[in-house]
């Protein structure tokens, strides 16, 4: 954590009741952390122009990420950045970020790879989604972080309903002399890879609870395996098969090899699809189809949301389609329009006419110099660890024993 504070090691702070720290910190800690009351902040979700803007100041005097990079992260989770002010609606005092690492996150720092100035989204779970980890990324306040703990202890409480690692990094001698004080630990005794400089405060014990979703559950995905194209054609065989009888030949046209698909998915179900394909300087969006008993839902327009989103962040700025009259205003309202001077058309029966948008770019497009270990990456998922990911995190002796013994042989 870059660490921006006062020695107000003899302020006291009150706990009141059960919190996050109960168990985490030494009982000193406990004892300096016994009285404030009324002295303690409280953290507010910072807007993203908040949020550049504090790091934008404390910068200045911090080696900090990019602002790129803050921009990359919190376009994966919103939720990272709070405002630290002394009352509701009172002037902003700092602010305090925080990573939620998922496992691989928290398996980059026990493994000595992780540069919290050149942050990975992959690291990071979505908001909603459980910690197995937390990072405290930053804490921009002169004099407010002992005063801010408890405020700190309620936003991981919302976090995890389970205690989880907490992990740090001192960047001053004072600022590392406090963590320790409060009962973090050099993160080397426990993770011997782990970089110089990070320590953890490890979790007790409690029984984890769930909360369950009311509503129907939608998910969706890029299709990645013959199952999941499996799933792409029965939704079109229930749709265009059943409903507009096309030949087989004129709907699976020789092109759904090389294009991405994504799948709409209720409660578990197949449900919809909608394709993609890339020309030059535009991208297609087509064949989308619900089947008839989700026509009702939301689902066509999530689904065309996801590509429009997946195409921006190839680089993207034009999106081409067909529609026919019926979905033609669901078109409009995504934003597309009729191409001008351009005549309707016709296939298999049904007259169509061509659309297109004009989008905005993607300020996080995956553009020429991107860094190598993103673009290798499964499709779609950029800022997700992928198999080549881990292997620099998990050795194989075995394998690397192999790759040597081989070169011997073809060398000889």
């Amino acid at each position: 954590m870059r660490h921006d504070v006062m020695k107000d090691a003899d302020v006291l702070l009150k706990l009141d009741g059960p919190s996050f720290w109960d168990g985490l910190l030494n009982d000193r800690a406990r004892k300096t952390l016994a009285k404030l009351g009324t002295k303690a902040t409280r953290l507010d979700l910072a807007s993203e122009e908040e949020a550049l803007g504090f790091f934008a100041q404390a910068n200045e005097s911090l080696t900090l990420a990019a602002e790129a990079s803050i921009r990359r992260m919190l376009q994966k989770n919103p939720n990272l950045v709070h405002v630290i002010r002394r009352d509701h609606g009172g002037p902003a005092l700092g602010i305090f970020a925080c990573l939620p690492l998922n496992e691989f996150g928290a398996a980059s720092i026990a493994n000595g790879q992780f540069d919290g100035t050149n942050p990975d989204p992959a690291w990071i779970v979505r908001n909603g989604e459980t910690p197995v980890a937390i990072y405290e990324w930053l804490f921009f306040g002169p004099g407010l972080y002992l005063k801010t703990m408890p405020a700190v202890g309620r936003l991981y409480r919302s976090l995890t309903a389970t205690d989880c690692p907490v992990f740090s990094k001192g960047t001053t001698d004072f600022s590392a002399r406090l963590l320790q004080s409060l009962g973090f630990l050099e993160a080397r005794t426990i993770y011997p890879n782990a970089e110089d400089g990070f320590v953890v405060v490890l979790p007790r014990c409690s029984d984890a609870w769930s909360t369950k979703l009311s509503g129907r559950r939608t998910e969706i995905r890029q299709v990645r395996s013959f199952e999941e194209l499996a799933h792409v054609i029965s939704i079109r065989s229930a749709t265009y098969l059943a409903e507009q009888f096309p030949l087989y030949s004129e709907e699976f046209d020789g092109n759904d090899f090389c294009a991405t698909h994504l799948v709409g998915y209720i409660d578990g179900d197949p449900a919809g699809a909608v394709r993609m394909r890339y020309f030059g300087d535009f991208a297609k969006v087509e064949r989308l189809a619900v089947k008839l008993e989700y026509r009702k839902s939301r689902l066509a327009f999530q689904l065309v949301k996801a590509a429009v989103a997946h195409v921006r962040r190839k680089g993207f700025t034009r999106v081409y389609g067909h529609a026919s009259a019926e979905i033609a205003p669901f078109w409009k309202l995504m934003g597309a329009s009729q191409m001008e001077n351009r005549k309707p058309f016709r296939f298999a029966n049904i007259e169509y006419h061509e659309m297109g948008a004009e989008l905005e770019p993607d300020p996080l497009a995956i553009r020429y110099g991107a860094a190598p270990m993103v673009t290798i990456r499964p499709e779609g998922l950029w800022d997700e660890p992928g198999a080549l990911d881990w292997s620099n995190i998990v050795a194989d002796p075995m394998r690397a024993e192999l790759m040597i013994t081989t070169s011997r042989s073809g060398a000889s």
